[in-house]
């Protein structure tokens, strides 16, 4: 577990690089990807979003890489603001409980 301010933030911002990356690319690819490439007839997935301009976000169709920062800055607030306080608070009282 981090000891201090420090490295609780990285180890926020290791946890929401690779969490981010694996969501993002299952909700596509895995989940959303044959159906895609069925509206689309496109061959891959990826041929898929572009020729429908991207990824649907916040009423436009934005790129991937957009989607990816995005998800990003909001997974990384989150796990600083709620995460990692909340992981130290469970952690304490298992160890009082135990």
């Amino acid at each position: 577990m981090p000891r201090n301010q420090f490295q609780r933030m990285i180890f926020a911002l290791l946890t929401v690089i690779i969490t981010v990356h694996g969501y993002v690319f299952y909700s596509l690819y895995v989940v959303n990807g044959k159906l895609l490439m069925e509206i689309t007839g496109a061959d891959s997935v990826l041929g898929a979003i572009r020729a429908q301009g991207g990824v649907y976000m916040f009423g436009r169709m934005l790129p991937i890489w957009a989607v990816v920062i995005v998800e990003f800055c909001f997974a990384y607030a989150l796990e600083c603001l709620v995460g990692s306080p909340m992981s130290l608070l469970m952690c304490d009282k298992e160890v009082i409980e135990v």
